[in-house]
């Protein structure tokens, strides 16, 4: 079945278009020829998981959509068809729109409210029938378009339990179902429970309110999330918030009743009053208002007063943003992050449609380590498209970095390319050309880029620094040494000019570790630090160097400082977590930290793995199993996960698994001819 076929499906629907695909199914919309209605009609058609698995999980969903039909909150369940072996489920339309097309928006507390309440209601009604959704989300949330209510879809991943509410689901792992972010860790794990909706719930309206992805969020030791600072939430939603996405399930909400029952208690549960009319900002109004009070017989003194008030307003928008503009540039140069970020959202309400605000934006949100967020922002600064052409190649190239930490090296390179078609000497893209083609094997095209980039800025330290890294990891560290002495050489002669400038001391750091002078490194790095004591980039590097001079604990207060300036950041948890296993031994802490990781970036696999090795070294194999498999799946041809793997089924007594691990890890390797 494929778009624009003209032949009916079994000789009654007309497909227009695919809306979707998912694990089990593709959902195309289409005509119902016989009552010439719009309907959805989802094919079979499992990505990842084998048919009989899906086909159990299609029945299900035709199973329990028909008994859902009382509710005008669900899409109605019109029909079941197989035809050619093919099989189909056919469903009401839900015209409207989606919630991942407003989450950016950040909505207001009393919307929020409103959308909880509704869907609430909608799960209660699901919970009484001992069905769980499973994959509660924005893009399963639907704004229906007649009557503006809140729709939830999507009910392929549901499932039935045979108690109602219970305490616990059986111990056996089952199969794991739901998007990561949304669901918590004990459905991941396969046992949900009726509150795991509560917690993906809870989840999306924390993103309504703030316009960041639970990647973004974390959690403090006690498992309470800690909502962001910088967002102003009323402390009655706050604390339904915290309770409904609780890490622990027995702390969580136990039912939506519960949830429904505070949520009516807090501040904003009714309809804010309206501001008075006279409030008004522009001329207009104020004259009418003032009519309306009957004092027209005011002095001739303060009409002028209005007038000149409002010739302020008419210029006060031009002069304003460019102002601001100014302002958060200056912070983004400075490195200061969560400034710099509270002036582009801003300018954000002022001028949404401006490529520099929503570049500016982004970058500020990449300083703080918010990757996804700032990927958004240069997406949609992208999508304004900039006239002007630097712009263009700036948040090209700065996208590209994102793409590069996040390990996604094809597409950094792909974007770079972009930048190079617009300015094919710009040096920022030709070294993050460079860089990705070395990520991805690509070593003599890497090098030959960055002999160009030596020929165009030979006295910029940063390049040199570049060609350091590219021929370390081609040639090893030796052949890398006088590309580095270089480099240092170029940031001493600048720090003899700009010493207050703690980004060239810091980047000296980085360069005297290479070098392998860790003292050296960390003097640095402490001067840095003395200009900006929360400088993160220095906050890292010392502590990197405080670990190779053995000073463990005192590394990880280091690392520690920093995540409290970029809590965020993946990397930064990454670092306490493998310093925290590897050398100070603490395993269970490490875990801890792995864990942080992992809810910032569940596709960092080298998290997955450390987090495996630190629960074998406590004798939890089973989890480490568990673990370690994940990290299989994203990385499945790293030889070394697969020797990981073996050695955990060794220890669980499962010798032949163990050995079948083993063997392909020798056959990636090459040693099976």
């Amino acid at each position: 079945m494929t778009e624009g076929n003209n032949k009916l499906l079994c000789g009654r629907y007309q497909i227009i278009q695919e809306l979707g695909r998912g694990g089990f199914g593709v959902t195309y919309l289409a005509t119902d020829t016989f009552s010439n209605v719009l309907c959805a009609i989802k094919k079979l058609d499992p990505l990842n998981a084998d048919l009989e698995t899906a086909k159990r999980f299609f029945h299900r969903e035709v199973n329990i959509l028909n008994t859902l039909q009382t509710n005008q909150q669900v899409p109605k369940f019109f029909d079941y068809l197989e035809e050619n072996n093919n099989y189909y489920i056919v469903e009401e339309y839900i015209e409207g729109t989606s919630l991942a097309d407003l989450v950016g928006q950040k909505w207001s507390e009393q919307t929020v409210v409103n959308f909880l309440q509704q869907i609430l209601s909608v799960l209660a009604y699901l919970h009484a029938k001992n069905i769980i959704h499973r994959d509660v989300k924005p893009s399963n949330l639907i704004i229906r378009k007649g009557d503006k209510r809140f729709v939830l879809i999507d009910f392929g991943s549901v499932k039935k339990l045979e108690k109602q509410y219970p305490s616990f689901q059986s111990s056996v792992t089952q199969t794991m179902i739901g998007t990561p972010g949304y669901a918590p860790s004990e459905q991941m794990a396969g046992r949900p429970r009726f509150n795991s909706d509560i917690y993906a719930l809870g989840l999306t309206a924390i993103q309504l309110l703030t316009g960041m992805h639970p990647r973004e969020l974390r959690w403090d030791e006690k498992d309470n999330i800690l909502l962001p600072s910088d967002i102003q939430i009323d402390d009655s939603l706050a604390v339904v918030l915290t309770k409904m996405v609780h890490n622990n399930p027995d702390q969580r909400y136990q039912s939506v009743e519960a949830v429904t029952e505070d949520l009516n208690k807090t501040k904003i549960s009714s309809p804010p009053t309206q501001p008075p009319t006279y409030y008004t900002a522009n001329r207009r109004g104020v004259l009418a208002n003032l009519r309306f009070l009957g004092i027209w017989q005011i002095p001739i003194v303060l009409i002028l007063l209005a007038g000149i008030i409002a010739c302020v307003e008419f210029i006060h928008p031009f002069i304003r943003p460019a102002y601001y503009l100014h302002e958060a540039n200056n912070l983004l140069d400075e490195r200061k992050g969560d400034a710099a970020l509270e002036k582009f959202n801003y300018l954000k309400e002022i001028q949404p449609n401006s490529p520099e605000v929503w570049k500016g934006r982004g970058d500020a949100l990449f300083i703080l380590g918010r990757d996804f967020a700032a990927l958004q922002s240069y997406n949609r600064a992208i999508f304004l498209q900039p006239k002007d052409q630097k712009i263009l190649v700036k948040i090209l190239i700065n996208k590209g970095k994102v793409l590069y930490k996040q390990q996604n090296y094809q597409e950094a390179l792909d974007i770079y390319e972009k930048a190079l078609k617009s300015d094919n000497n710009n040096p920022e893209a030709l070294s993050g050309k460079s860089l990705s083609l070395l990520a991805l094997g690509q070593k003599q095209e890497a090098l030959q880029y960055l002999d160009q980039l030596k020929q165009i800025r030979p006295d910029d330290p940063r390049i040199w620094q570049e060609i350091g890294f590219a021929i370390e990891q081609s040639q090893g560290r030796q052949a890398a040494k006088e590309y580095f002495q270089e480099a240092l050489s170029s940031y001493d002669d600048i720090l003899r000019v700009k010493k207050n400038n703690p980004i060239y001391w810091t980047d000296r750091g980085s360069i005297l570790l290479k070098l392998n002078r860790p003292q050296d490194a960390l003097d640095s790095y402490e001067q840095a630090l003395k200009l900006d004591n929360n400088f993160y980039e220095a906050l890292i590097g010392k502590g990197n160097a405080l670990n190779l001079l053995g000073k463990p604990s005192e590394a990880l207060f280091a690392f520690r400082q920093a995540s409290e300036v970029r809590p965020q950041d993946y990397l930064v948890w990454f670092n306490q977590a493998i310093l925290l296993t590897q050398t100070l031994r603490n395993h269970e802490e490490a875990i801890k930290a792995f864990d942080q990781t992992i809810a910032l970036k569940d596709d960092f696999h080298p998290a997955w793995v450390g987090k495996a090795l630190a629960l074998l070294e406590l004798k939890r194999p089973q989890e480490a199993l568990e673990a370690i498999e994940k990290a299989k799946d994203l990385q499945p041809k790293d030889p070394d996960i697969w020797d990981i793997r073996g050695e955990i089924l060794k220890e669980l007594g499962k010798q032949q698994e163990a050995n079948n691990s083993y063997y392909q890890a020798e056959r990636l390797r090459g040693g099976m001819r």
